[in-house]
């Protein structure tokens, strides 16, 4: 077919739809409709290749917007992650237009963490207890703890010698001097240190009490399971409070932000910029390199799972806090195919020992820290911070600030970095988001990975909530 035979297509070469322009000869002119015509099959041919099965997680880049929005199951504006990001961003600006009033904003964000760290404490017992309870096997329990704790210290170790390889490829207190009150060296004796630091968590006490009262009802037969009952019903009362002062998480996100932002400044900082990025960088490598390892091991994409959990990290960027996510994240783990009595003990010890994001922090800073004290580290010192912070990491909890407790601690390994230099950190402690959203990937994906390798994922279940969040029919699939 020649191009003045084509319909839609206005050639020079043709009499009846030559323009009044001239034209070489041969040359096309093009409309609107001409464009629209080959975008929209451009757009057929990507949605076409990538029906193929291994390229199903790139769907959702060909659905346009506003289609996404029809496929919603209520209007967008009613979501909670978009509530939070327009937080964030007047957040802000607030801070950077009136940095003096934005300070006074800070208690929203306090008073929101405080009361989810009050609520947290009685769920994660209910959880733990009731999971542990359901375990009428005790041997159950102790392969789902064996496998759990083995997951754990492997992702422990990975994420803290992540922190220290970044550190020393990337040296960002290089160049970084300082401040000149920092005279004197941690002097306190490092057993001293770490049990104070584990005696100030009452998320790792509370635990163990919560794994005890779990065996005890195990062992009650009928009588521990009407108590268990009972523990259930007072779970779905807490998870209900909860849900009610997550409304307030939009509010929480404005009132740290704009402090963050009108106390520190976007360019007060210039010098630990390098620290900061060398966080997030480290940090994104691990989560892209370890964990989808991880995933493509228990067989689903990491994307696939980033997205499926997309609520609860926005929830995560505007509160900084990784434990407000905890009571959604379970039910997220339990809708993908974990078994209840898995996701319902995984989870909460993995927000006390799991916390990758916090390991990464804690070496890399203790990296900036050296490299800013001029302190040359050896291989037997970075034997002896890996060493430590295998043990006080496990001291840390998914409040907002807990890991700067812990990393203080962990600063009696190197006894030969001035106690003052954590003066440098305090000033960045708020901007490092990326530390409470890699803890929640990883707890999350120790979950699925612990169900995985125990036989208790619901491949079914996966298949119809994670791998289906990102197509079509089932966009709104991914909120609860």
């Amino acid at each position: 077919m020649s191009p003045a035979s084509r319909p839609g297509l206005r050639c020079a070469s043709g009499p009846a739809t030559a323009p009044s322009v001239p034209m070489a000869a041969g040359s096309c002119r093009w409309t609107t409709t001409n464009v629209n015509i080959v975008v929209n099959c451009g757009a057929n041919s990507l949605l076409s290749w990538t029906a193929a099965k291994r390229r199903t997680e790139l769907r959702h880049f060909f659905i346009p917007i506003w289609k996404r929005f029809h496929l919603m199951s209520k209007p967008f504006y009613r979501y909670p992650s978009l509530h939070i990001l327009c937080a964030i961003g007047a957040g802000v600006l607030l801070g950077c237009w009136r940095p003096g009033e934005a300070q006074l904003l800070r208690p929203l964000g306090t008073w929101f963490v405080e009361a989810i760290r009050l609520l947290v404490g009685p769920v994660m017992f209910c959880t733990v207890a009731i999971g542990i309870a359901s375990l009428r096997d005790l041997r159950q329990l102790g392969r789902l703890g064996l496998r759990l704790m083995i997951y754990v210290e492997v992702c422990t170790l990975l994420a803290l010698t992540a922190g220290l390889l970044g550190a020393w490829l990337l040296e960002p207190g290089v160049g970084v001097h300082l401040p000149p009150t920092a005279a004197h060296h941690a002097s306190a004796p490092l057993l001293a240190t770490l049990e104070a630091c584990v005696a100030r968590n009452s998320v790792v006490q509370l635990l163990m009490g919560a794994i005890v009262s779990g065996i005890a009802l195990a062992w009650m037969g009928e009588r521990g399971r009407r108590i268990s009952a009972t523990l259930e019903w007072a779970g779905h009362k807490l998870f209900g409070v909860i849900r009610l002062v997550l409304k307030t998480a939009p509010l929480a996100a404005l009132g740290a932000v704009a402090y963050a932002v009108g106390h520190y400044g976007l360019t007060s900082m210039a010098p630990l910029l390098k620290l900061i990025g060398a966080i997030y960088l480290t940090t994104i490598v691990f989560v892209m390199v370890v964990m989808g390892a991880v995933a493509r091991w228990c067989g689903f994409s990491l994307w696939r799972y980033l997205l499926w959990i997309g609520d609860q990290l926005v929830l995560v960027l505007g509160t900084a806090s990784s434990m407000a996510a905890m009571p959604s994240l379970i039910r997220k783990m339990e809708k993908a195919g974990c078994a209840p009595a898995v996701a319902r003990v995984a989870i909460p010890v993995s927000y006390s020992f799991n916390l990758n994001g916090s390991c990464i922090y804690l070496t890399l800073a203790l990296g900036f820290l050296a490299q800013a004290a001029q302190v040359e580290l050896g291989l037997a010192q970075y034997g002896t911070i890996l060493l430590v912070a295998m043990i006080t990491s496990k001291a840390s909890s998914g409040i907002a600030g807990s890991a700067f407790l812990t990393l203080s601690a962990t600063l009696a390994a190197v006894p030969e970095i001035p106690a003052d230099s954590l003066l440098l950190i305090v000033s960045i402690e708020r901007l490092l988001k990326c530390r409470p959203l890699a803890n929640v990937i990883g707890n999350g994906m120790a979950c699925m990975a612990v169900a995985a390798w125990m036989g208790e994922l619901n491949r079914n279940a996966l298949r119809g909530q994670v791998f289906h969040c990102v197509t079509g029919s089932t966009v709104a699939t991914a909120t609860v």
